[in-house]
């Protein structure tokens, strides 16, 4: 009779996780109302402009920033004809933008962020962030202790 008893709970077991995989809870009604509405009227035009400036934004890095102020200072520096008077403005929006991504560089520091694309990036293994420094004092010590004695 003990076989039994485990195959009973391995059943209830494996039941109560099917009905877990299969739960989806239910949406408050408010929320279910305001997101109806939503999908009727459709994205508004805000909506619309800020989803294009978030896609195209997301491929402009710091470096990107750096060399398009450094060519509108050279241009309108050695060209100040083709800005018709603006040449001086040119230069400063130039220098803000390398300026600008200068301190983007700096502050965000994601080495993804570059233009090589090359960088560290954080070695993960099943969602823990796994680092390995140079061994301390300590762990070289352990390490020539038990290399000795194992000769």
């Amino acid at each position: 009779m003990p076989t039994r008893e485990p195959d009973r709970v391995q059943r209830e077991i494996e039941e109560l996780l099917d009905r877990l995989d299969n739960f989806i809870p239910e949406e408050r009604l408010v929320a279910k109302i305001r997101s109806r509405r939503k999908q009727e009227a459709g994205p508004n035009a805000l909506e619309r402009a800020w989803a294009a400036v978030k896609g195209w934004s997301g491929r402009i890095s710091a470096g990107h920033l750096m060399l398009a102020g450094l060519a509108l200072m050279l241009l309108a520096s050695f060209a100040p004809g083709l800005f018709a008077g603006y040449a001086r403005l040119g230069v400063y929006l130039g220098l803000a933008l390398s300026a600008g991504g200068f301190i983007f560089a700096v502050v965000n520091r994601d080495a993804r962020r570059t233009l090589s694309g090359a960088g560290r990036y954080e070695k993960r293994w099943r969602g823990q962030v796994i680092e390995y420094g140079p061994p301390s004092r300590a762990s070289r010590l352990r390490s020539w202790w038990r290399n000795r004695w194992r000769k």
